[in-house]
């Protein structure tokens, strides 16, 4: 069986069955425009041919072990055919029209890897270590099922189009860059036209400060939004708790991300994690506040989701309001993130919580 998203082995078959090139085309409008996942819905196909294609492909391999709701977000649990499992978060975005409250877009938080090797102190994820890889087919496969799961849940919009995912951010399981080859792979396939076509500002790739990948970024001239989990200006500090800091340091992580801006003049967005007394304290304000002065860069203040297997506590809200008013001073835009996840940790570097918490016991 081989996924229905290989082009080449698509191409080898509508030869082989001496299809007409439309047929691929009206494969894809279902899968991509009409949200579909199962070849049996696909009723604008010959029914022959659906069959033909459930025997030699697949549209989604991952298998939905979990789903946990609240009403701005949902987190999948994911089992992969090697039966490893992950999660990706659908977090729903909603407006005021009319003294109603509409859904306005969704955002899909991807995962690119099976646990992480990164080791960062504050992240549950990276607890139980790297695992494996996903292929750039389970990458676009999180789309593919969370589209279809978004049109059973909403429906069509005003307009009578079908809600689907607007935004995507690799900030599930992680690290990006250290699967660099598939996470660009499903990127190109996100961006094509004939497929999801998704802008490019769209998307966001955040790194812990994997500098060589993205050189290899700026050289593939891939150009989506860059996002850093950056957590401290200060050496010794991002060292304590982001041990990738001592492979890659904070001067070279600048430096790259410097012709990153030169390059694409896109802002870049900086991560930072407020824990009480480490990372929030007036000083390390400051310490960020000279880092970004005169670059372009946007702060997103993320207070520390607290639980027990990891010792950290959250920084107060007027140390978190102080070290924002520092940072603007300075003529650096900042935003304080929402905590609307912490009852069923699925907040950020929390996935996996419940099986980690499970191997420390």
């Amino acid at each position: 069986m081989y996924s229905i998203f290989d082009a080449d082995k698509l191409e080898e078959f509508r030869k082989s069955n001496k299809l007409q090139p439309f047929r691929i085309k009206q494969i894809y409008n279902n899968i991509f425009k009409n949200s579909i996942i199962d070849f049996d819905e696909m009723t604008d196909l010959p029914k022959t041919l659906r069959q033909q294609l459930k025997e030699n492909f697949y549209i989604v391999s991952l298998n939905p072990e979990s789903i946990l709701e609240t009403s701005e977000t949902t987190k999948i649990a994911f089992k992969t055919k090697k039966w490893y499992t992950f999660e990706s978060v659908l977090m729903y975005h909603t407006h005021e029209k009319n003294g109603k409250i509409k859904l306005n877009r969704i955002t899909i938080c991807l995962s690119s890897q099976i646990g992480c090797a990164v080791g960062c102190k504050f992240c549950v994820t990276g607890k139980l270590g790297f695992i494996d890889n996903l292929t750039e087919y389970e990458i676009l496969e999180q789309i593919i099922w969370a589209n279809n799961y978004i049109k059973n849940k909403f429906w069509k919009k005003d307009d009578w189009t079908w809600y689907k995912i607007r935004n995507v951010v690799f900030m599930g399981m992680w690290e990006p860059m250290l699967n660099y080859d598939n996470v660009k792979k499903s990127i190109l396939m996100m961006l094509d036209q004939n497929k999801l076509s998704l802008s490019k500002r769209h998307i966001t790739i955040s790194t812990s400060g994997i500098v060589p990948g993205i050189k290899q970024m700026l050289a593939d001239n891939l150009d989506v939004m860059l996002a850093i989990s950056l957590h401290s200006a200060d050496e010794k500090v991002r060292e304590e708790i982001m041990p990738i800091t001592e492979r890659y340091s904070l001067n070279e992580l600048m430096e790259i991300l410097d012709k990153y801006v030169e390059q694409t003049n896109n802002r870049v967005f900086y991560e930072y994690i407020m824990i009480k007394d480490l990372t929030d304290t007036l000083d390390q304000a400051i310490k960020l506040a000279n880092l970004l002065k005169n670059r372009l860069a946007h702060v997103n203040l993320i207070p520390y989701n607290e639980n027990p297997v990891v010792d950290y506590q959250t920084s107060p809200m007027k140390n978190i309001l102080k070290f924002k008013k520092i940072l603007e001073d300075n003529g650096i835009t900042a935003t304080i993130r929402a905590t609307m996840w912490d009852e069923i940790k699925w907040a950020c570097w929390q996935l996996w919580y419940e099986k980690v918490k499970r191997a420390l016991n």
